[in-house]
């Protein structure tokens, strides 16, 4: 249901804002037409982020000019309450540039590196932390692998399959070599990151998309929408939005692998961080969620459904794998290079 203009009336008188009217521009969000100048009002979720506010201080603290700023009402607190919810008021910009969807992307993944890079933070890495993480994860990932194979050994005695069984036997093969691929690059990762004593933080986004990066009249970029974010480790933005990026159709996304080398040219992964962002996103999660769904759920569902569903998460899958495939042939060669150089 869309925002009432009449509903946030109360919210408005907060920022001393004389509205003529209110144009909805989603579920959550209002734009606010005034004599001399537009505005954004946003509602938060019902389960807000506990480090929004946090995050807001970070942005202003570090004086971070490239995102949209979020006004403070008379009160000089940013957020507003009615009726149990929270509201936060920007300015509206017309993001009518006209470009190119990948003129877009260059430009946004620069600016979430250079926030990766000015809000960069380093933690101490504990004892038996990393290792900690390795044994856990490999265990529950070897028991996922272990899963599937006794599924496929379950379908291989049947005389007829049906089209999931038919579907989760087919792409047995192609799966495994991706788990396999995972637990050699987090074992990688295990090795390399024992002897480090410390860690890199910084401040996610939360949920990159062009649609959270906004122009102003003069055509600078600015950052928007931090309504996830919070503090985590460098790869996390692009995990998020690689994995989001590929749940499509079948493609192989050249554009995605520049993006991720623009970053890159601003802000580099570490080794280690390079290992793990290709462990986890190597790791045929979507695939593995529904052979578990099928094996140790004791509700009938539709097979269409399951199957449709299977296909599609190996779509994305291979989209992944793409991504993937490239990148560390990009980074083998650049080792290779660097070697060389250095004999």
């Amino acid at each position: 249901m869309f925002i009432q203009f009449d509903e946030i009336k109360p919210i408005l008188r907060d920022y001393n804002i004389q509205a003529e009217y209110a144009e909805a521009l989603s579920s959550r969000a209002v734009k606010i037409h005034t004599a001399t100048q537009h505005y954004v009002l946003k509602k938060l979720p019902k389960q807000p982020n506990p480090y929004f506010l946090q995050v807001i201080e970070t942005l202003n603290n570090q004086r971070i000019t490239q995102y949209v700023p979020i006004y403070k009402n008379k009160y000089d607190y940013y957020l507003s309450q009615l009726n149990n919810e929270y509201y936060y008021l920007m300015p509206y910009f017309t993001n009518g540039r006209d470009e190119e969807l990948d003129a877009r992307h260059q430009y946004l993944f620069k600016e979430i590196a250079n926030l990766h890079r000015r809000t960069e933070t380093e933690i101490d890495l504990k004892g038996e932390e990393a290792s900690s993480h390795y044994n856990k994860l490999s265990k529950r990932w070897n028991e996922d692998k272990t899963l599937y194979e006794q599924y496929v050994e379950h379908c291989e005695k049947k005389l007829y399959l049906s089209p999931f069984e038919l579907q989760a036997l087919t792409y047995f093969i192609e799966v495994s070599r991706a788990i396999d691929f995972s637990l050699s690059k987090l074992k990688e990762w295990s090795e390399a990151i024992e002897e480090k004593k410390k860690s890199r933080l910084v401040l996610n986004h939360g949920k990159i998309s062009a649609h959270h990066f906004l122009y102003d009249e003069n055509g600078t970029g600015y950052l928007t929408n931090f309504e996830q974010s919070k503090y985590a480790a460098p790869i996390d933005d692009m995990l998020l939005f690689m994995n989001r990026t590929a749940s499509t159709y079948p493609t192989q996304c050249h554009d995605c692998v520049n993006w991720f080398y623009t970053y890159q040219s601003v802000y580099s992964y570490t080794n280690e961080e390079m290992l793990l962002f290709l462990s986890y996103l190597a790791y045929p999660t979507k695939i593995m969620r529904h052979i578990k769904q099928k094996v140790e759920s004791s509700q009938r569902v539709s097979e269409l459904s399951m199957n449709s569903k299977l296909i599609k998460s190996y779509w994305h899958f291979k989209n992944i794998e793409y991504v993937v495939m490239t990148i560390t042939e990009t980074e083998d060669k650049k080792k290779m290079e660097e070697a060389s150089t250095t004999e």
